[in-house]
This record gives structure tokens, C-alpha cells and sequence, in this order.
């Protein structure tokens, strides 16, 4: 039976707006995420999607001028609004190109990923006050994430648009130690014209939807794989732990890697993956999992550092003993004997 989530994906109802000053009209489900239908149905990709729940703020667009997040926002809401992306705000006078600029200038745009919603909710906040407070900009910026720049060149970037430095060239030669340099991506970045890897989807490509586990902790077991698979047109695999090629674990240090890819007969968290079905991107959208052949018994979960030290506490990974990743020993000196002794200090 459909849920109705399911049935409100499949009605497809004309929404109609105006995006960056532009007549904009889509066919597409009420509930549909505005971000979608901006990068997928609109191709306004300058618009990122970082964590699709509202938490890092990249998705931020002006919704009659005022930063929302496209991704919590549903399609049938912004019927009859004007919609700014990054690609827009050009349009909206010199403000922007003094801001853009100002961002090229301090450094602000680095890896590009938050650089749209940082526009975009600095620009909201100048329209309204161009001599904002330090304290000012941080309110209005603090919905959108950065682990780039630590936040300090984006803040100094926003105060300074008012008669700030102008964009320096980068030095071909000469005096270049000592200076800041422009990035040579980073007109794109400002802009919303930098591709990434999510930007651009091959024609007939497939798509996968992970499987999950709904408890704390649990052992599952699969049914008939393959049987599902040809009961389902449109699904051309469901991928598992077997599938994995080498070894079924990563880890940003090889030596502590110990996460599986998707877990082997038991989930050790809520939301783990244990397997993933590969299909056509429209089959995937519809997919109800409740009908994917796997049958769970929940266990009691370890829900804190003290039940998994407890001497009778299950294994998370079978190779961790005591459910330790790694033991160290750390050895401080004499500090004031170090300083006292010292040919130089610095201070």
C-alpha cells in the first residue's frame, strides 16, 4: 500500500514563480523540495545541497527576500514568490559586486561548498543595514556552515564591502611573499558557475537508496535478493557487504579504519547501511523499502561510553578487544625547568 508520502510524489500540480527575475513554471510534486526543482528541474546548480535537513545552510536562497533553506522549503510554497539563487543576486545591484569581490579579496571562498548560502544570507543582511556590527554579520551568517575558513575572512569580507580594499591581481612574479592571493577558481565559486561532482548527473545514470537499520543495534538477515530484484522492474541490483570489493571497512587513518561499507549480519547504530538498491532514478524516487526482503531482531543497544566499557558488554568490532580503538601514553615534562633553561623564549 502506497504511503503518503508515496502518493504525494506522484502528484504532479504546475507551480508557478519567479526566480531571479525571471517567469519560472514546473510540473512537479507539491511536497517536492525547492532545492530539487532549482538544481534539478531549473538547472540552477550554483545552489548547493550539503546535508538536506536545514542544518548547514548551503541550499540558502532569498524567498521574497528573505534566507530560507530551498531543502526545507516544499515546492508548493514558493507558488507566486520571487526566488534569488546565487546566479541572481548579480541582478540586484552593485552591493553584490561589491560583495563578490569583497569575498575574492579576503579569502572568503574556498572550497565553494557554503559559499552560495554565505552570499546569500550576507546579502539579505547589507540590504537591510550596509554598516552592520561584527556582532550583526555573525547573526546573520550563522545558519550557513564553513569548515574552511574558520569564519574569519567570510565576517571580515561582509564589513568590509563599504569602502574596503579593492581586488588585488595576483602577482605573476615579483612580490608575491607577503601578499594574498586571488584563487583562480574563485570567480566561479562567487558566481555559482563552478561545477562539482554533483552538478552533473550522466544521462541514464543510475541511482542507489541505502538501506537502513531502524534500531540502536540489531542482527538481520536477507531474503530472496535476486527474486526481488526481478520482481521490481527498474532495480538492476541491490548491492551487501558481499559485494565489496577488498576489504569492507574505511576510516580516515587505515590503522583505526574499522566502519564496514554496509554492516555484515549486524547493525551497530540507528541508520546504519546494510545494503543499497541500484535502479533508475525515477523507480528509486517511488521506492517503498518496506517491501525489501529483510527481517530484523533488535538487541539491547550500547548507548554510552560506560556500556561499552562494561566487562560484559558485546564487541562493536570484532577485532577491538574491550571495545578500545587505540591506547596511548602521553608524557609530559618540566615545563619551568625546560623555559628556565632555554637559550631563547619567545613570549
Amino acid at each position: 500500500m502506497a504511503t503518503t508520502e508515496q502518493r504525494l510524489r506522484d502528484v504532479q500540480t504546475p507551480i508557478r514563480f519567479s526566480v531571479n527575475g525571471r517567469c519560472a513554471s514546473v510540473s512537479t510534486s507539491p511536497a517536492q523540495r525547492l532545492s530539487r526543482v532549482l538544481r534539478e528541474d531549473l538547472g540552477l546548480t550554483g545552489t548547493k545541497v550539503g546535508c538536506d535537513a536545514g542544518d548547514c545552510g548551503a541550499c540558502t536562497v532569498l524567498l521574497d527576500g528573505e534566507p530560507v533553506c530551498a531543502c526545507l522549503v516544499a515546492a508548493a510554497q514558493a507558488e507566486g514568490c520571487e526566488i534569488t539563487t546565487v546566479e541572481g543576486l548579480a541582478q540586484r545591484g552593485p552591493l553584490y559586486d561589491k560583495l563578490q569581490k569583497s569575498f575574492l579579496t579576503h579569502g572568503a571562498a574556498q572550497c565553494g561548498a557554503c559559499t552560495p548560502g554565505m552570499l546569500i544570507a550576507a546579502t539579505a543582511l547589507l540590504e537591510k543595514n550596509r554598516a552592520p556590527t561584527e556582532n550583526e554579520v555573525m547573526d546573520a551568517i550563522g545558519g550557513v556552515l564553513c569548515r574552511c575558513t574558520g569564519y574569519r575572512k567570510i565576517i571580515t569580507a561582509v564589513l568590509d564591502v563599504e569602502g574596503g580594499r579593492s581586488l588585488q591581481a595576483t602577482p605573476d612574479a615579483g612580490q608575491a611573499v607577503g601578499n594574498r592571493l586571488v584563487r583562480l577558481d574563485g570567480q566561479g565559486k562567487v558566481t555559482g558557475a563552478e561545477i562539482y561532482g554533483a552538478d552533473e548527473i550522466p544521462a541514464g545514470a543510475l541511482v542507489i537508496r541505502a538501506v537502513r537499520c531502524p534500531f540502536h543495534r540489531a542482527r538481520f538477515r536477507f531474503g530472496d535478493l535476486d527474486a526481488y530484484v526481478a520482481e521490481n522492474p527498474g532495480i538492476s541490483a541491490v548491492l551487501t557487504a558481499k559485494d565489496v570489493p577488498g576489504e569492507n571497512r574505511y576510516g580516515v587513518i587505515s590503522k583505526f579504519a574499522d566502519q564496514p561499507v554496509f554492516a555484515e549480519s549486524e547493525a551497530r547504530f540507528r541508520g546504519e547501511a546494510v545494503a543499497a538498491v541500484v535502479g533508475a532514478a525515477d523507480v528509486i524516487e517511488r521506492l517503498d523499502l518496506a517491501g525489501f526482503p529483510v527481517s530484523w531482531e533488535e538487541l539491547p543497544p550500547l548507548m554510552t561510553i560506560d556500556d561499552a566499557l562494561a566487562p560484559d558488554a558485546p564487541r562493536v568490532h570484532v577485532d577491538r578487544k574491550e571495545n578500545v580503538l587505540v591506547r596511548g601514553r602521553v608524557v609530559c615534562g618540566d615545563v619551568d625547568k625546560a623555559l628556565t633553561e632555554a637559550d631563547v623564549t619567545a613570549e
